[in-house]
């Protein structure tokens, strides 16, 4: 058996976080199962939600593509999130989850649209997921020990603002 550990999220990712981002808040027990339940919801197939719940936080856990939603897809960690939400805009907001056997433990993020991925998760020694909001394009992520990247569902909401809009072609008459 796996000894306990006294805190949930690993001791050096708050102090990276306030280097990288604005100073983290930790959220509440109702906040963090609030995202946790939307990243449920979001990311993983509705069948898999109770084993997933349950093997979260387990220490060396083995997720599968199974745990993921279709168009879920692995992203090298190294990927910036402007590649990912679009390049113009206002600062992102993150939510950071990190889970234990019985109990789950969250953080929010303020920052920039050029960070990375792994400003996010900064290491994959223990399994994470996240919640990255930017406008109307929300990003879920999740890394499990050893995978050298993240798997990343973009999810785009409501309708675009006139600045968001694709440019649509016009075609100049042709002249005789």
């Amino acid at each position: 058996m796996p000894k306990p550990t006294k805190t949930i999220t690993p001791d050096n990712r708050v102090d990276r976080w306030k280097k990288l981002w604005a100073t983290p808040r930790k959220m509440d027990a109702a906040e963090t199962d609030a995202a946790f339940e939307e990243f449920q919801e979001a990311f993983v197939p509705s069948h898999m939600h109770k084993l997933f719940l349950k093997s979260f936080g387990v220490p060396r856990a083995q997720f599968g593509n199974r745990f993921f939603k279709e168009d879920a897809t692995f992203q090298n960690w190294d990927t910036r999130l402007s590649n990912l939400v679009g390049a113009v805009g206002d600062h992102l907001e993150v939510n950071v989850i990190y889970g234990s056997p019985d109990a789950l433990e969250s953080y929010w993020l303020r920052g920039e649209r050029r960070r990375s991925l792994r400003d996010i998760v900064i290491d994959d020694w223990q399994a994470a997921c996240a919640i990255v909001r930017a406008g109307r394009t929300t990003v879920y992520l999740f890394i499990e020990p050893k995978m050298r990247g993240c798997i990343v569902r973009v999810v785009q909401s409501g309708d675009p603002t006139p600045e968001e809009e694709e440019p649509t072609m016009i075609e100049a008459d042709e002249e005789p």
